[in-house]
């Protein structure tokens, strides 16, 4: 009772006292205030992003809930790039709107409020991935007046003459007759019908675009016919021009339609509930000889369905309760055989060749090692002095083919593909890369391709094959593999293996990627997973977002479903 009175009396009579008992009282209840709005503070989520596409100056909305009423120290990014203020236009517990900026960024979108982030959404940049385009109202249709020259060599360039084709390209598209074996159908889209075909960003195609004037070199394939210029005011009447096919001729024939179906499976997650698993799925690429690919299944509906030549899928990182996440897409394809029939003497000389297809498919990248001293070493003691592009792409066939010994299984250790000029024994995947790269080594633009093979009991296997260009005549395809004696059930009987497979090319190839797809993460930061020896060259299959995060994941070849 004393103690209790002398503490009273110390604190009525001591300013200091009670000023530093009050402290300690407040301070106590600031600690309880912290506390309690931890605990009850929300994660901004993300509902969605509208649109998923956009370019520089687009408004996009972003809704979802918990983002707070004022944005205050509030923020967006995109791509790991954090909006400047003059980006935003409104803010809401719900819904912000902002104006994306000249550097907009592909990649993941968060939303961070009061020091708390987002799960993340993804966004990409309309000047990467294809978006459909709203039609004109204008009814002035394209007009092509003249082409020069009118008599053309394959893969030359040439001047397309007229009025209406627009300031600039945007989604519009020049077509030309090609070689396929079909029925003509004029009720069908320039793009379904495949006695056409469309020139191509994927070959460097197109050099310039004005209203009156288009210059564009001629698509692989391209024959002898017809050629119009299709923009979103309409299509213009068919211009008639010659080919000059002295060098040889390519046909494609024997079509065949596939149902595709490729799969992933997500399991044993483990991770924080923020982090992200993003999912690069290889799409089938369109070619001369490939020119039909329509998804016609994907569940669940991807984020994206196509970017990159992949579609991607986003799920979270934290652990599910319900187990596996499977992810599964269709595909129908149509593919042609493809024959070609080359006079070696008559093609041009290589500096007549697109100078953008000779410069990125004479070098070497992360998938070819054409710049290795052992692959240059080799090349000239197979080619010594010979110059021609078609017999020195034929001198290091037969060389392969004489001296290389093929592995039926295919190799899953990790060992580079040099070991098959030190061992002389490689798989199929060995062979196609170590090819390219003798190729591009002697200066010949070359392509590695990746996909499925597919037997007559409709089994797929992963395989891998190529494509070299011979200036004046194209892109000519070549399986080292099946020509060295790959076990494989095709359709076409007695043929000689290691003749038909230089320059020719059945329709059981189903291509998933053509050449190296150098893919780049959403965020720098990102922990990003390649497969190795898959059916699609890829830089990036998997891409994790986030804090530490365990799982694991399962790639089955593309299996064919339905064939007619």
């Amino acid at each position: 009772m004393n103690n209790t009175k002398t503490l009273s009396y110390i604190i009525r009579k001591s300013p200091l006292i009670r000023t530093l008992l009050w402290g300690l009282i407040i301070l106590i209840l600031v600690i309880i205030s912290l506390i309690f709005n931890i605990k009850t503070k929300k994660n901004p989520v993300i509902n969605q992003i509208t649109p998923p596409v956009g370019a520089p100056g687009d408004l996009i909305t972003i809704t979802g809930k918990d983002f707070g009423n004022i944005r205050d120290t509030s923020f967006v990014e995109f791509g790991g790039s954090k909006l400047t203020s003059s980006s935003y236009v409104s803010w809401s517990d719900t819904e912000i709107r902002v104006v994306l900026p000249a550097n907009i960024k592909d990649g993941l979108v968060t939303v961070s409020s009061k020091n708390v982030r987002s799960k993340p959404a993804f966004f990409a940049n309309t000047t990467a991935a294809p978006v459909a385009v709203t039609q004109s109202i204008q009814s002035t249709m394209p007009l092509i007046t003249s082409i020069s020259p009118e008599k053309i060599t394959p893969g030359a360039l040439i001047t397309i003459h007229g009025f209406n084709f627009g300031n600039s390209r945007d989604r519009s598209k020049v077509y030309f007759s090609i070689d396929r074996e079909t029925k003509k159908d004029d009720s069908v889209s320039p793009s379904e019908n495949f006695s056409l075909i469309e020139a191509s960003d994927d070959t460097f195609d197109y050099v310039s675009w004005s209203d009156n004037e288009i210059n564009l070199y001629v698509p692989d394939g391209a024959t002898s016919g017809s050629i119009f210029v299709e923009t979103a005011k309409g299509m213009s009447s068919q211009r008639k021009f010659i080919m000059d096919n002295k060098s040889g001729k390519k046909s494609f024939i024997a079509p065949k339609n596939y149902i595709v179906q490729s799969e992933v499976d997500i399991d044993d997650t483990n991770g924080d509930k923020d982090s992200s698993i993003i999912l690069r799925c290889p799409r089938p690429v369109t070619t001369a000889f490939q020119p039909s690919v329509k998804m016609t299944e994907c569940a669940p509906e991807p984020i994206i369905s196509d970017f990159q030549h992949t579609l991607i899928h986003q799920t979270s990182g934290a652990k599910n309760s319900s187990g596996k996440r499977h992810f599964k897409q269709n595909f129908a394809i149509t593919v042609y055989e493809t024959r070609t029939e080359i006079t070696a003497a008559r093609l041009e000389s290589t500096d007549k060749i697109n100078k953008n297809i000779l410069f990125s498919y004479t070098k070497a990248d992360n998938c070819v090692p054409s710049d290795d001293a052992a692959v240059i070493s080799l090349a000239r003691e197979i080619v010594k002095s010979e110059h021609n592009s078609y017999n020195i792409a034929a001198l290091i066939y037969n060389y392969m083919l004489s001296n290389f010994t093929l592995q039926q299984n295919i190799e899953k250790s990790n060992r580079s593909v040099l070991e098959l000029i030190k061992t002389k024994k490689g798989d199929a995947y060995d062979f196609a890369i170590i090819y390219t790269a003798l190729l591009r080594a002697c200066g010949i633009p070359a392509i590695p391709d990746s996909g499925v093979l597919v037997s007559t009991d409709l089994r797929t296997t992963n395989h891998w094959w190529c494509e070299f260009y011979a200036a004046g005549f194209g892109w000519i395809p070549v399986d080292p593999a099946l020509g060295a004696g790959l076990n494989f059930q095709a359709w076409q009987k007695d043929i000689n293996t290691s003749q038909y497979y230089f320059g020719n090319l059945d329709s059981q190839h189903i291509l998933f990627s053509r050449g190296w797809n150098e893919i780049k993460p959403s965020v720098p930061t990102n922990k990003t997973v390649r497969i190795n020896k898959s059916y699609a060259l890829q830089s990036i299959w998997e891409e994790v977002s986030g804090k530490t995060i365990k799982y694991s994941s399962y790639w089955s070849a593309p299996i064919v479903i339905g064939v007619y």
